[in-house]
């Protein structure tokens, strides 16, 4: 799937997750930007896959559901494979469900869950589409009624399946290479650092 129909789509379901809550319960939209560790995964050639760390962007959009919050979280890595010649991209879309607990009357702290797909674009994959799920946590400080900077961490796990061919470096140099993974996890963890409006 392209990111402009990714893009497209995700802007559509915000519009209509915020127009059915908002009349009725506050809607908190939080941008962010962090960073990306992941894992990798060897498949059944001992070909191993490892993204690279890099920077990633995010969005959360999410309502008040006692004595939590429920909504969606959208996040993009453009990034590289290590010994893949083209650019690899993963694009998270998740329901997601949080508790929360105020430590002091200025810092609030949420733990939650998230469940949904990646979209991935890279030679490694022949699925563009993965079942993901994840846990975060995070804390929100209050710099105003309406605003509140936060720091988050999260875990995405991706069931990787992909049968088939790319070009690759190995140690003998640029060859074929014939991908098989049978449904592993590839494990990405994620610091995110965001700004939080209510509406």
């Amino acid at each position: 799937m392209k990111p402009s129909t990714i893009s497209t789509s995700v802007l559509g379901i915000i519009a209509f997750f915020s127009s059915q809550v908002a009349a009725e319960y506050p809607v908190h939209i939080t941008p962010f930007v962090g960073y990306t560790f992941s894992g990798d995964v060897t498949d059944e050639n001992g070909i191993n896959i490892q993204p690279e760390n890099d920077l990633h962007f995010a969005l959360s959009v999410e309502t008040d559901v006692d004595p939590g919050r429920v909504g969606l979280f959208i996040s993009y890595l453009p990034t590289e494979t290590q010994d893949f010649k083209n650019d690899t991209s993963f694009t998270y879309l998740h329901f997601q469900s949080s508790l929360r607990f105020e430590l002091i009357p200025k810092i609030d702290t949420y733990f939650g869950a998230s469940l949904g797909g990646t979209f991935v674009d890279s030679d490694w994959s022949d699925n563009s589409l993965l079942f993901s799920g994840g846990l975060f946590g995070g804390a929100e400080y209050k710099l105003h009624k309406n605003a509140k900077i936060v720091f988050e961490t999260r875990w995405l796990a991706s069931v990787v399946d992909s049968n088939t061919s790319s070009i690759c470096t190995l140690p003998t140099g640029d060859e074929t290479c014939k991908i098989h993974v049978d449904s592993k996890i590839l494990s990405q963890f994620q610091t995110n650092l965001g700004l939080s409006f209510t509406f």
